[in-house]
């Protein structure tokens, strides 16, 4: 985040973007009450529209897009994020591939200290959701450890 200049918030919305279940498309009010949920709704939404801006100034025009008016998501191959190539892996039947991208808890010891605490929540959520299709990954690929 640091050497794109993206502020704390604007990393962890890219990151929950990148790995949020299931992938695609997020509704934005649940964006909002994750990552700005002391402010008004036209507030927050504004919020929300300049970070999206910054994001595709940043990454690209394509990096996130509009789904309707209520819906946003990444672009295909804008970003690569081993989180998301993870638990493609896993979709496409290589735990093999999974296994070699997965190096520990996502986001190791990141925190958005003024975002909601639904976001920890989601954050610690996703670091168990993933840790245990590791684990099940690693017992796929080795049934009958020694």
């Amino acid at each position: 985040g640091r050497e794109l200049g993206l502020t704390t918030r604007e990393f962890a919305l890219l990151a929950y973007l990148a790995v949020a279940s299931p992938p695609g498309y997020h509704r934005r009010d649940t964006i909002l009450a994750l990552f700005w949920p002391e402010l008004g709704q036209e507030r927050a939404r504004a919020a929300l529209r300049q970070a999206v801006h910054f994001l595709r100034r940043t990454l690209g025009a394509g990096a996130v897009h509009s789904h309707g008016a209520e819906d946003i998501g990444l672009g295909d191959g804008v970003v690569w994020c081993d989180g998301r190539a993870f638990n493609e892996a896993l979709a496409h039947g290589d735990p093999a591939d999974a296994l070699a991208l997965y190096r520990g808890d996502l986001l190791d010891g990141f925190g958005v200290s003024d975002a909601s605490g639904e976001f920890d929540t989601w954050l610690e959520a996703e670091r168990v959701r993933l840790r245990a299709r590791a684990i099940d990954a690693g017992w796929y690929m080795f049934p009958n450890p020694k």
